[in-house]
């Protein structure tokens, strides 16, 4: 095999590398571009068919941007708040949209940072390695990388219900891993449904390969603090995340005697980038009252064996990768996997409602992590910070915190270009023609999840129903008509409509179906309305609304009362539909109608 040391065989994996970026870019495009083409005519189609009320979210604060807000306020609650929250990056975005509008600027948003991030991910995989054909794996695996999810694959839900295999089902305690339904877990699935997602993968990136580049140059620093910075305000959680990446980083260099005193102050200063954005966090966080609400909501993470099979068919090359004569490393490799066996044990009694590991433990854990990325001693900086991030990675979802689901972001990265590495030292030897062909084998196992989530995007389109349940993914020209007369109001806008209702498939027999959904009987228009309008509701998405079950419940016990004041909880306008609801209470009963179209009506609370 030549090796990739001239500047001729540089071009060409980095060819590769925009072919790559465009060929990725147009496949997570294609799901959008058939949902809009299908849509029935005169609807409303967001670009979204993933967790569409989350992206309600987003689109609330472009929505306020574009109004011409710097900061931001919760309108998913009517609770008394200061309105501090500052993301720049949906500040941007809502900037652009004032002229394209919210569906097309979050779409062009997430395919730009697809495209940017195989760009950069490619840069990254130059650190690891020297020889073309491993990079090229490499970046593949990482990009189109995931578990055995596409074995027992559900639509909807995180539990199997559908027929799976016994063995299948009872190691996984009848829990989906979470390779089905945890997009930013992976590279792929996130392109396909996040553009937040995207953007912080790319600044994680840049961060990481200024901290490599800062090995020889200072001038990666400012670039690096910049990027390290952006990414504290857009996506906090994944500072944390980075930071006991970088741990082990130190750890794996220091055994390795890489380290230097220079490299290790550059690196920190690039840290110190995220302080300013940090002090305005806290600064927040202790003066809005809802912004604690919504930073305490409880995001645990999953049952262990359920992160451990979205990445093992990566873990096992990837370990293979690592492997070496040295009795340091079979001991390092050892012991990592020993720990693996050991958590997946332990994950036999936990229950996903609570923590896994107390603080205790989860240190004690973090240490033989450290101890064994100390006696890795890989030979290239870049291939410790890839190796640390992926040890690190795997238990880093375990740290005790409310958010810490938000930890296992991009977790098939570092294990992907592990497991590229792994295929190229069992390949490389082979003649070419059956390298290749065992190669594409490769590939096509990895990636059999990765086709499940594209078919998972056009499955929820055609049948007009986000994963959620209680969404559509269309909304008729009524809803349309809605958003013109409530536009203007704004903020002084308190709506209020049905939770939602979902609509369980039914068999020829009449029977429900498990895990199929069609458009809900009465689909969530709460948080359409908030980000689409600018309005507030009272009770407007799950974890941004302090109280929501039980402001959900009030809403609906006012809902079907015959008398029920909706103006005590300050509600100004119903969103219901447009025969009402089966209590005996017509339109006119709850205020003044202020439109009525083939499907809802929107009534001005008296």
């Amino acid at each position: 095999m030549p090796e990739l040391n001239d500047e001729k065989q540089l071009k060409i994996f980095r060819a590769f590398t925009k072919w790559l970026a465009v060929a990725i870019t147009v496949l997570v495009g294609l799901p959008t571009l058939y949902a809009f083409a299908i849509r029935p005519t005169g609807s409303l189609y967001f670009g979204v068919q993933y967790n569409l009320d989350d992206h309600m979210v987003y689109a609330a604060w472009m929505r306020q941007a574009m109004e011409g807000h710097l900061t931001f306020e919760n309108r998913f609650t009517t609770d008394p708040q200061p309105g501090l929250t500052l993301h720049l990056y949906f500040l941007t975005l809502g900037w652009i949209a004032k002229a394209l509008g919210i569906p097309l600027t979050v779409t062009l948003a997430r395919l730009a940072f697809t495209f940017s991030s195989v760009i950069l991910l490619g840069r990254l995989v130059e650190f690891v390695s020297d020889k073309v054909y491993t990079r090229k794996l490499s970046l593949t695996m990482a990009v189109l990388g995931g578990g055995i999810g596409f074995l027992v694959w559900h639509d909807f839900g995180v539990q199997i219900v559908k027929p799976a295999p016994d063995f299948l089902a009872g190691i996984l305690l009848s829990r989906l891993p979470n390779d089905v339904w945890q997009p930013e877990g992976f590279f792929l699935y996130s392109a396909f449904t996040n553009s937040l997602f995207m953007v912080s993968l790319s600044l994680i990136l840049l961060v990481m390969i200024s901290i490599l580049k800062a090995r020889d140059n200072k001038k990666a620093v400012i670039p690096g603090a910049i990027c390290f910075g952006l990414l504290m305000n857009i996506h906090s959680y994944d500072v944390l995340l980075i930071a006991l990446c970088l741990v082990g980083f130190v750890a794996t260099l220091a055994g390795a005697k890489l380290i230097t005193k220079e490299w290790f102050v550059r690196a920190l200063l690039i840290g110190l980038g995220t302080i300013p954005f940090a002090l305005y966090f806290v600064y927040v966080l202790k003066n809005d009252p809802v912004f604690q609400a919504r930073a305490e909501t409880l995001t645990y993470s999953p049952n262990f064996r359920q992160i451990f099979a979205g990445y093992v068919l990566l873990i096992v090359p990837a370990l293979y990768a690592l492997f070496n004569k040295q009795k340091t490393t079979l001991l390092a490799i050892g012991m990592i996997a020993v720990l693996m066996v050991g958590l997946n044990v332990a994950a036999a009694n936990h229950l996903t409602d609570s923590y896994f590991l107390t603080m205790g433990v989860w240190v004690a854990v973090f240490g033989l992590v450290l101890a064994s990325l100390f006696l890795l001693r890989p030979d290239k900086p870049g291939m410790a910070l890839i190796a640390a991030w992926a040890f690190v990675g795997i238990i880093a979802p375990y740290f005790p915190a409310l958010f810490q689901r938000k930890l296992t972001m991009m977790l098939s990265i570092p294990w992907g270009i592990l497991a590229g590495v792994g295929m190229a030292m069992l390949l490389e030897k082979r003649e070419r023609g059956q390298r290749n062909l065992l190669s594409a084998l490769g590939i096509i196992i990895l990636s059999a999840t990765g086709v499940r989530w594209f078919s998972r995007e056009t499955t929820l389109a055609k049948k007009n129903v986000s994963n959620t349940a209680v969404h559509s993914i269309y909304y008729s020209s009524d809803v349309d008509q809605i958003l013109s007369i409530l536009r203007p109001l704004g903020r002084n806008a308190v709506i209020a409509a049905l939770p939602g209702v979902w609509s369980p498939s039914k068999d020829d027999s009449g029977n429900p179906m498990v895990d199929a959904f069609d458009t809900p009987l009465v689909t969530d228009l709460n948080p359409v309305l908030v980000a689409m309008a600018g309005a507030r509701a009272y009770a407007g998405h799950w974890s941004e609304t302090p109280n929501y079950t039980t402001k959900r419940k009030e809403l609906s016990t006012l809902l079907m009362s015959p008398s029920g004041n909706l103006s005590s909880l300050g509600i100004t306008h119903l969103v219901l539909p447009k025969d009402g609801l089966a209590k005996g209470r017509t339109l006119e009963g709850y205020g003044i109608v202020e439109f009525k179209g083939s499907e809802w009506a929107l009534i001005k609370v008296n």
